[in-house]
């Protein structure tokens, strides 16, 4: 099982413009668990493209919240557009922020930096992820096989596929 550290760093600007070092926990608990991912057409559909002899758009690399109040994954609406994604569904959403939406429903393949293997979420739901940085929430439907250890206090976290 690949296992995955990380300790975040970061800092911010002061107004005379130094640049201040935060401690690991502050970054952790401001930005949260974030990942760097690639994403692209999920296999399934990547196969059909292939075989039809189309070509694949280029991935989208970006950052992934992981995000275990989220049942679904979800991919930033403007990437799925970018990465010619079809739309295989339409579902109904709710968020603490948001009432019942309706979404489109992507199938994409997710690639985590620093691990060798490649994750379907098959099922990824459109939102508007931009706003935050994002490219994607990682979900329960994808952490359901991932084994996550959130340590606050040392300001990291490690997640095992």
């Amino acid at each position: 099982m690949p296992i995955l550290n990380i300790q975040l760093s970061g800092g911010l600007e002061t107004p005379d413009g130094q640049r201040v070092a935060l401690p690991s926990q502050a970054v952790l608990l401001q930005r949260g668990p974030v990942i760097q991912v690639t994403v692209g057409v999920g296999q399934v559909v990547a196969q059909q493209v292939l075989q039809q002899g189309g070509q694949l758009p280029p991935p989208v690399t970006g950052l992934a919240l992981i995000d275990t109040g989220a049942t679904t994954t979800c991919i930033d609406e403007e990437a799925a557009q970018k990465l010619q994604l079809p739309a295989i569904d339409v579902v109904t959403v709710a968020s603490a922020s948001h009432a019942s939406t309706e979404r489109n429903v992507y199938p994409i393949s997710i690639e985590v930096a620093g691990l060798p293997i490649v994750v379907n979420a098959p099922r990824s739901v459109g939102a508007e992820l931009k706003a935050q940085g994002l490219l994607l929430l990682i979900g329960r439907d994808v952490l359901q096989s991932c084994v996550l250890v959130y340590n606050g206090p040392a300001g990291q976290f490690t997640l095992t596929l």
